[in-house]
């Protein structure tokens, strides 16, 4: 029996050194528990202050890219309303009984004698006979009109032997937006 009671004392021996590596590792397990709570509630904290420290910041960003914002599409239907007094100028320009006249003092600033005149194709209700002949005889110039007609929305093109001249209601009315927008100051002032 002496191998019997060697193999319980054993046996009891490896029982009790399981109970205690258990044990400690328990007590190693509970204060690493502890320790990373603790480490976590003082993430946590810092992360707090550090969020409400940076909060105002934050807003006061936000806030300015949504004023920022709230300009550009103001100044966005500003343009559009522009653009649009402008095309309805455009229009009543057209439509005044003294286009025809305006026509011919385009023409004679900046004729100079044989430029063909390109008329646009859009204007076709005027007398585009009495245009050319009231400017060749009040500029004491030679004109002839031009076959094709022009793609743009009324005013004219003078093609010249050196060079063509834009006189075309857009490429004017661009040149008194650019100049300054009086358009502008009164639709916004």
């Amino acid at each position: 029996m002496a191998k019997q009671e060697l193999l319980d004392k054993i046996i009891a021996d490896a029982e009790e050194r399981a109970r205690q590596i258990l044990a400690e590792a328990e007590g190693k397990a509970a204060s690493q528990v502890a320790a990373a709570e603790a480490e976590r509630a003082a993430l946590l904290d810092s992360a707090r202050k550090m969020a409400s420290a940076a909060a105002p910041e934050t807003i006061r960003r936000r806030k300015a890219m949504a004023e920022l914002e709230g300009r550009k599409l103001v100044l966005a239907e500003k343009q559009a309303l522009i653009r649009e007094a402008y095309q309805k100028a455009l229009l009543a320009v057209k439509k005044s009984d003294k286009y025809e006249a305006l026509l011919v003092k385009m023409i004679l600033s900046v004729a100079e004698d044989g430029d063909s005149v390109v008329f646009s194709a859009s204007d076709s209700k005027i007398n585009r006979e009495k245009v050319l002949a009231e400017a060749m005889k009040i500029g004491k110039i030679k004109l002839a009109e031009a076959k094709e007609k022009g793609a743009f929305d009324g005013g004219i093109v003078l093609r010249g032997k050196d060079c063509d001249k834009n006189l075309s209601l857009e490429v004017e009315i661009e040149n008194l937006r650019s100049e300054e927008d009086v358009c502008a100051k009164a639709l916004f002032s």
